[in-house]
């Protein structure tokens, strides 16, 4: 399991004092709903990428990502259409995302957070419908990369893509999802051997493939630490 950042620190002193939940999107002025949860609500919805996606992620052992630059597109169009169709009724209101590399200098991985849209039913029948591991098989589905010019990550394209995975919280308020590749520029599988995953680059095993999976759970993993306990406490 992978150690929460404290680079989330910002986002976590504002949730710390309103005593709210991130993930919450119903509280409107005129519902009933607290000064305090309506506030703490906008924050979520509106929380810079910086506040959201941490300057270092720690992974099990010495491993460590270290953030390279933030995608400033944020709009929902950036996401594969087939993604976006998966999104149903729900849809999305906006993404947040950003490039790491890893401490070795070999990985590369494009982390994000796509903000839903949408009724709590609809983002309940989402959460009911994502298939995460069937996606990770999609070619189609696979979100884009993000290059970041000057560094390591500069020939991090489409075209470089080994693997990716993404992850729901379980009221379909947000997911996150971790786009991975080499930090050497090698070519990633073709569509067809993406989806039949018959390339040693695929196999579970593989770097990137654990670096999609693992950092996918992470984001989530961080955010909903956030929410508060039934005693009002953050967990």
């Amino acid at each position: 399991m992978v150690v929460v950042a404290a680079a989330v620190g910002a986002f976590v002193v504002g949730l710390d004092v309103s005593g709210a939940s991130p993930a919450r999107t119903d509280a409107q002025p005129g519902s009933g709903a607290s000064t305090a949860q309506i506030a703490a609500d906008s924050l979520w919805r509106t929380a810079p990428a910086d506040d959201i996606l941490p300057a270092k992620l720690d992974r099990e052992g010495s491993e460590a990502y270290y953030r390279l630059a933030i995608n400033p597109d944020e709009g929902c169009a950036q996401l594969p259409a087939t993604f976006r169709g998966a999104l149903g009724k729900a849809g999305c209101a906006h993404v947040l995302e950003a490039t790491y590399l890893d401490s070795t200098e070999s990985v590369v991985v494009t982390l994000g957070v796509v903000v839903v849209g949408g009724t709590a039913p609809e983002r309940s029948a989402l959460f009911q419908n994502w298939t995460a591991d069937s996606y990770a098989r999609q070619y189609p589905m696979m979100p884009a990369a993000f290059p970041v010019a000057s560094s390591q990550a500069s020939s991090f394209h489409d075209a470089q893509r080994i693997a990716w995975k993404s992850a729901i919280s379980e009221d379909g308020d947000y997911l996150t999802f971790a786009v991975a590749g080499f930090a050497d520029g090698r070519q990633g599988p073709t569509a067809a051997a993406f989806d039949l995953g018959n390339e040693s680059e695929l196999q579970s095993d593989s770097p990137p493939v654990q670096a999609a999976d693992d950092l996918s759970a992470y984001l989530l993993t961080s955010i909903t630490a956030l929410e508060p306990t039934p005693n009002g406490s953050t967990s």
